[in-house]
């Protein structure tokens, strides 16, 4: 395991500026001066095989996450009045969700920076990965959780050897996390400022080989539809679509459009401004939460993709539709399929759409 000697160092989303590889938990320093915390993006040195898509760290600790299946759903689509469109079932990962990507990065970065333990405020799938890879690495999982993480998340932390701790809401978690990170040698595993600034930029490229995934399985989509709470998964696989672009793999992005179970990106958009503040009550807890980040923001922008908000009782409808075709979802995976119908009939998407939903978690934890 070693960091890429490609990596060359890291860029600003907002300010540009550039700095060399390291660990930056809080973001471009610059901007986390000005009030602004803004996501690093990784820069790599050109190569003889541009193709290969570049990830930060070389033979990362793994459980066998990614290569998961993207399964045609033509049923769906000619219900939807779209022309194609595909279910990318990220439940096939270890622990049951996307985040085992991110995690496997995360955890490896950890241990190559020399960290005993990895901290993160998670009530529900980061939480579960991040201890379970962890526990892969030797290393000890420090997480923080509501009172009402749901129990099986929090029986399958425990599972795993992570140390909990409970808080009475979501904000509340952070502070704790921070403490840990900055004053008692734990490595991030998750964002915990506030306004929030997404998680560790080398865990996010975890996501990058997903828009490999797609186009080997069904092309180069028109739209990809991602259940969005602070844009790790959303920006991610926009890196990867990018490399796919400047490689000469594709002609141009798919447009990438981000569910979230109230308004927040929607929000945000019409000022340009992701620091503020948007509360909202949902079951959709993945999705939940009133923050969003300037890396949601510019995955929308640079695809022209756009925020869709789907209640829970969409979503729950949604659901039930993928149970009768045998899926089982968590209700924030199942909301991609309820935003479908309503870019339909905003008219973003038609009959020569195709589309693929990101299922990013299935039912056996809620």
């Amino acid at each position: 395991m070693q960091m890429n000697p490609r990596l060359s160092g890291l860029c600003c989303i907002r300010c540009a500026s550039l700095w060399a590889p390291g660990d930056y938990a809080e973001g471009c320093p610059s901007c986390l001066a000005a009030g602004h915390p803004a996501t690093l993006e990784c820069i790599y040195d050109a190569s003889e095989d541009d193709a290969a898509m570049p990830l930060p760290i070389l033979a990362p600790v793994t459980l066998g996450e990614g290569g998961t299946p993207c399964l045609p759903a033509s049923d769906l689509a000619q219900a939807e009045g779209v022309g194609q469109l595909w279910l990318k079932c990220e439940s096939a990962n270890p622990t049951g969700s996307h985040k085992d990507r991110m995690a496997a990065l995360v955890v490896s970065r950890a241990k190559l920076a020399g960290a005993n333990r990895v901290a993160a405020a998670s009530s529900g799938n980061a939480g579960v990965s991040i201890a379970a890879y962890c526990a892969a690495a030797g290393l000890q999982a420090d997480i923080a959780i509501t009172h009402n993480c749901p129990p099986l998340q929090r029986e399958a932390m425990q599972g795993f050897g992570a140390k909990l701790r409970a808080f009475e809401d979501s904000l509340a978690r952070w502070p704790y996390v921070q403490d840990l990170c900055r004053n008692h040698g734990a490595y991030a595993g998750t964002n915990y400022l506030n306004p929030p600034v997404g998680t560790n930029p080398y865990g996010v490229e975890g996501y990058k080989p997903i828009a490999t995934e797609i186009l080997e399985a069904c092309g180069a989509p028109t739209d990809i539809i991602v259940p969005t709470a602070r844009g790790d998964l959303l920006w991610g696989i926009l890196l990867g679509w990018q490399h796919l672009l400047h490689s000469g793999r594709i002609e141009r992005l798919p447009r990438l459009h981000a569910v979230e179970p109230y308004a927040r990106l929607s929000l945000a958009l019409a000022t340009g401004d992701a620091r503020g503040q948007w509360e909202g009550a949902t079951d959709q807890y993945s999705i939940a939460g009133g923050t969003c980040t300037l890396q949601s923001l510019e995955a929308l922008s640079r695809s022209g993709g756009s925020p869709v908000e789907v209640s829970d009782a969409a979503a729950a409808r949604a659901r039930q539709r993928l149970a009768g075709r045998g899926f089982s979802t968590e209700l924030s995976s199942a909301a991609a399929l309820a935003a479908v119908s309503q870019l339909r009939r905003a008219g973003v998407l038609d009959a020569e759409s195709s589309v693929v939903l990101m299922l990013t978690s299935d039912g056996r934890r809620g």
